[in-house]
């Protein structure tokens, strides 16, 4: 017997072993953040059961684009001794079912491969890149910029093309999750983590970047030409996959779900 479903409270432990176990996560690292994420809600975590065995386990999380409501999935695995039987396959149909009767039609992942999603409906649509910055970089003793500059520079980015995701206070709780700084730059910021950049806007390209030494990108192709980020040579790192989507997304790696 075949069930879907979400998970109740008591079976978040459960879901957690799980996800580690498919993924390879330490557990005390991985259950930190899994409880302690502003985005936690047992509602978007769901699973397939086979015979009241949980077997296959996702995560989606709400976004918010100018053309409207979509979700984002990550964490699609089958437990090992379980594969190969369209247990995923099953899993994303029946959550994605779910998110277009409940207002959330439009869906967006990133994969190492595309199979199993392509039979869901998604399309390829972009790459993530990474890849050394061709351009100066140093660690600014300047001030940085509050959360109340920053939100205002961002949405008026984001507010000029209706492909570009909106940030709620949840997602900019979210967004500060992770350790970064925000510098002034030309016309908008740079957002450093030290030796990497996942979000940056401008309207002139920055003589120097906050960020150490041979710091590197992450993002979107399609955003790194958008932008014009400098960059010496670059790796592709994952796929973009979206399903309902009417054009190519807008977003920031540090907005990785």
């Amino acid at each position: 017997m075949i069930e879907v479903r979400c998970i109740t409270e008591g079976e978040a432990p459960q879901f957690l072993q799980l996800l580690c176990e498919i993924f390879e996560l330490d557990h005390s690292r991985a259950s930190t953040v899994f409880y302690s994420e502003p985005f936690f809600d047992l509602r978007r975590k769901w699973a397939l059961y086979e015979n009241g065995q949980m077997v296959s386990i996702l995560t989606t999380t709400p976004l918010q684009f100018g053309f409207g409501n979509a979700i984002g999935i990550a964490g699609v695995g089958t437990k090992k001794s379980h594969q190969n039987r369209g247990h995923g396959q099953k899993l994303l149909e029946a959550v994605l079912d779910h998110a277009d009767r409940h207002g959330e039609p439009h869906a967006i992942l990133f994969a190492h491969h595309a199979t199993l999603y392509s039979r869901c409906g998604f399309q390829i649509v972009d790459h993530v890149i990474k890849g050394p910055i061709n351009s100066p970089c140093q660690l600014p003793y300047t001030p940085t910029l509050s959360s109340v500059q920053l939100e205002q520079l961002y949405a008026a980015w984001a507010n000029q093309n209706r492909m570009r995701l909106l940030r709620d206070s949840r997602r900019w709780r979210y967004w500060q999750f992770v350790y970064r700084e925000s510098y002034p730059a030309p016309g908008g910021y740079i957002a450093s983590e030290t030796n990497l950049c996942r979000e940056a806007i401008f309207s002139e390209k920055p003589e120097s970047w906050p960020l150490m030494p041979g710091g590197e990108w992450y993002g979107l192709r399609s955003m790194t030409k958008l932008l014009g980020i400098p960059l010496k040579s670059e790796s592709q790192e994952l796929l973009v996959m979206t399903r309902n989507f009417p054009d190519v997304p807008q977003m920031f790696m540090s907005d990785q779900f």
